[in-house]
């Protein structure tokens, strides 16, 4: 029997528990990392923890609704045994009435062919870094390898355990400006707060690189089992010309080379994104996300997302 619980009812040892021996564990369902990301999240539980499924819930103009938090990425279903399309359609249909919009990225093990119209298809792209750093750059693109010998022409430095917080003014201060970044004070802070977590848990990785000893670009990347997400970026865009990511990127592969890690780029629906991504040798590849409403004018928006974004 799948139940619905309130935040408050959910057993936090037994939760994790689930999550830990589930076949897709991720820290992003983490008790914690969740309450961090979506304090008031609810979730659906399948007889005694057998499977769950974590739903950050919000309420704006009188609409209940559920969502993916910024900065934290795959969800869906957790379980120890495989999941079929038959338990993801009955979890989708236990999801209660009065949540009026879903929008939930869901990790890349849901199967969705019995939901299939009330999702869409996303792209990310990722890296094998158990091979050696020459095997890595020989997938390079001939602009990627440019830009990096550009780099190098300067007096750049790469350092790790560059600070959480300068990072992330980096983001604010530059493309954070820009009108289509809908972060509010409350989201960064947020960032914060889960960054500091995972560095507790050991699964963060706070890498930068500066000019004149001053930080010009940075990377958080956050380890998840075998996989490690480029989880969040920003750079000085005075400092364009200097091809900082590029650098960074380059020698954080170098220094994770012949490790069994996947290196993911966490999502790049951008074109120009994307290219960067694809010049470093990543592969693409798809996962879903769950956009259904109970509502007209949702259901319209669904619609028209699923038009710019189809397989």
């Amino acid at each position: 029997m799948i139940r619905f619980l309130k935040h408050s009812e959910i057993d936090k040892d037994r939760w994790n528990l689930t999550i830990q021996k589930s076949l897709n564990t991720t820290i992003f369902a983490d008790f914690d990392f969740l309450s961090i990301s979506s304090p008031n999240w609810c979730a659906l539980v399948e007889d005694d923890y057998k499977s769950v499924m974590p739903l950050p819930v919000r309420r704006k103009f009188s609409i209940n609704y559920i969502y993916n938090p910024f900065f934290s990425n795959r969800l869906g279903i957790f379980s120890k045994e495989i999941i079929s399309d038959v338990k993801v359609k009955e979890f989708f249909d236990h999801i209660p009435s009065r949540f009026r919009q879903v929008d939930l990225i869901l990790n890349r093990q849901i199967p969705t062919q019995l939901i299939e119209d009330k999702t869409i298809s996303l792209i990310s792209h990722s890296l094998n870094l158990n091979r050696s750093h020459e095997e890595i750059s020989q997938g390079y693109s001939q602009n990627t390898t440019r830009n990096i010998k550009s780099a190098q022409k300067y007096c750049l430095e790469y350092i790790e355990g560059a600070s959480v917080r300068d990072i992330i003014r980096l983001f604010q201060n530059n493309k954070g400006k820009q009108s289509h970044v809908n972060y509010k004070p409350k989201d960064y802070l947020a960032l914060m707060k889960m960054s500091h977590y995972a560095s507790r848990k050991g699964l963060l990785e706070s890498v930068g690189v500066t000019f004149e000893g001053k930080l010009i670009a940075g990377a958080l990347f956050l380890r998840d089992n075998q996989r490690i997400w480029f989880w969040f970026s920003g750079r000085d865009n005075k400092h364009a010309d200097k091809k900082t990511m590029f650098l960074l990127l380059n020698e954080y592969i170098l220094r994770h080379c012949e490790t069994p890690l996947e290196l993911d780029f966490n999502g790049s629906m951008n074109e120009n994104v994307a290219r960067l991504y694809k010049g470093f040798g990543g592969i693409a590849y798809h996962y879903k996300m769950i956009i259904s409403s109970r509502d007209i004018y949702f259901a319209q928006l669904m619609k028209l997302y699923k038009s710019i974004f189809r397989n």
